[in-house]
């Protein structure tokens, strides 16, 4: 009887435990989309119709393994990416490094919620549609200076693209 006490103590502090980290990976790490490799052709499109050129600062808001970084950078513009998953974030730091465009390519372990985007002239995001009208309204709010943002599979739920080829979407802020 005293091992089934036990048992379900175990069992209970488990749960408290997964409890607690769900808390912590929804409302801290704020995830927006579970990663999913970009192809190739979707990169280019993204940045042609983003027509991303060495004046520009890119950020990518949930970087992954940092092709568009790598893809950007090779285009000679300053490409930022934001991933919360540390692995990701290692290996697209391997990459660049790989591709030698650490002058010109960075990646944050962090949040892109809290993402600074002063500098930046583009973004690129791959978002659940759930987030997209969170994004949207941060984006409002925060960015006072023409911004082109380019979404992947899912549009803005409120704001209409300026262009779209397949699934990829451009969009203009304060223009």
């Amino acid at each position: 009887m005293l091992w089934l006490f036990f048992f379900l103590v175990i069992l209970l502090l488990g749960l408290v435990f997964f409890l607690i980290f769900l808390q912590i990976y929804t409302r801290i790490l704020q995830p927006g989309a579970i990663y999913f490799p970009t192809t190739s052709e979707v990169v280019e499109q993204m940045l042609k119709l983003g027509k991303v050129n060495p004046k520009d600062t890119l950020i990518d808001l949930g970087s992954g393994d940092g092709r568009i970084l790598i893809a950007a950078a090779r285009l000679g513009a300053k490409a930022i990416g934001y991933e919360i998953n540390p692995f990701l974030v290692r290996r697209s730091r391997r990459l660049i490094h790989q591709a030698k465009l650490e002058k010109l390519a960075e990646v944050y372990w962090r949040s892109f919620w809290k993402a600074d985007f002063s500098q930046a002239t583009v973004v690129s995001v791959y978002l659940f549609p759930n987030l997209m009208k969170r994004l949207e309204r941060l984006l409002e709010k925060k960015v006072n200076h023409p911004l082109r943002v380019v979404s992947n599979n899912y549009p803005f739920p409120q704001k209409k693209p300026v262009k779209c080829f397949e699934q990829v979407y451009l969009y203009h802020f304060n223009n």
